[in-house]
């Protein structure tokens, strides 16, 4: 089947979608929705991707029979406010992350989800790379025994774009959280708890050394523990000036991985030659999560980046800002 799809949005992500969207044998670009400020970034994507029309009407894409699907990559604080038009409108919707920011923007998504019985997916693609798949594959396998520790970092230095205001829109958030941990962060935070498991507490540090005027705080620390035994840590920053980094460290009952290297127990000791995962990804992660999607549809089974997969994200975001907030500790319960 040839699913048509409308593309709300025209920054980076909406680009970057649409690039894999326009090879894909079962994708038709139909409309690119946008704002009227950029109607003419819109036109421009119109002629590049191959889009049947540009529009600055949402409710009218909504309103078309012929949309199945609705791809949602517009700025983070209006995604709850186009996914659940959209829901409502028995559309299939993919919305990059975040999914939402608050309680109440989960509560409205997730009545409209259960009325509508569509699939909404939620853009978390760094599950499809193999340098975080295939770790995981081999300890869920029980090749390396019992998990002990987890340690993820992501440094996405970001002061010039804040401060020059190149999405001017990265202002808008709820009070009460630290949107770069919702934004950027919550990249690495889904991998450690996709390989981890459940959290069970945090206890987060924040400090706001370049941008506590537009973001109160910019570098994270959160020690976390889980359910199964094992603790980690989770180290956050969008003001390190220094390169940008995103990797994760897994140290487990017979050896450890750190990003692609599998250093393997012998008795009490390392063995000297690390191990190299081999990393091919014939197929980018966007396109992957694509296919997942359009698998999910067509099986009726939920897609790996699912709305329950988003809400435990926000579980453990939301109690990271309340940790920073209130400088102690804080539980998260079993899920709901």
């Amino acid at each position: 089947m040839k699913y048509k799809i409308a593309v709300i949005g025209t920054g980076y992500m909406a680009r970057k979608h649409c690039e894999v969207l326009a090879s894909e044998a079962n994708a038709s670009l139909e409309v690119i929705c946008s704002t009227e400020r950029s109607r003419g970034i819109a036109e421009t994507f119109k002629d590049l991707y191959g889009f049947r029309q540009s529009t600055t009407d949402y409710a009218a894409v909504l309103s078309d029979p012929n949309i199945d699907l609705v791809f949602i990559c517009s700025p983070d604080y209006t995604h709850p406010d186009y996914v659940v038009p959209a829901l409502q409108a028995d559309k299939h919707v993919f919305c990059e992350k975040p999914l939402g920011r608050t309680i109440e923007h989960f509560e409205a998504i997730r009545r409209q989800l259960n009325t509508s019985g569509k699939v909404l997916q939620v853009g978390m693609n760094c599950r499809f790379r193999e340098q975080y798949s295939i770790p995981k594959q081999r300890i869920e396998a029980g090749e390396f025994g019992q998990l002990r520790f987890l340690r993820g970092t992501y440094i996405y230095n970001t002061v010039a774009a804040v401060r020059y205001r190149q999405k001017a829109w990265c202002l808008e958030y709820p009070p009460g959280i630290f949107p770069f941990m919702h934004g950027g962060g919550i990249h690495c935070l889904d991998l450690i708890r996709w390989i981890g498991g459940r959290i069970t507490s945090v206890h987060a540090f924040a400090n706001g050394f370049e941008l506590a005027d537009d973001w109160k705080a910019d570098t994270f620390a959160v020690i976390l523990a889980f359910a199964n035994g094992a603790i980690g840590e989770l180290l956050v920053s969008a003001a390190a000036f220094r390169p940008n980094d995103f990797g994760l460290e897994m140290w487990l009952e017979r050896g450890s991985i750190i990003a692609t290297s599998v250093y393997h127990r012998d008795n009490d000791e390392i063995k000297p030659a690390p191990e190299q995962i081999v990393v091919e990804q014939k197929t980018i992660d966007l396109a992957l999560q694509f296919q997942d999607m359009v698998r999910a549809v067509e099986s009726g089974c939920g897609p790996l980046n699912s709305f329950d997969e988003a809400y435990q994200n926000f579980r453990v975001l939301s109690a990271i800002d309340q940790s920073i907030n209130e400088s102690k500790p804080v539980e998260i319960t079993d899920p709901e």
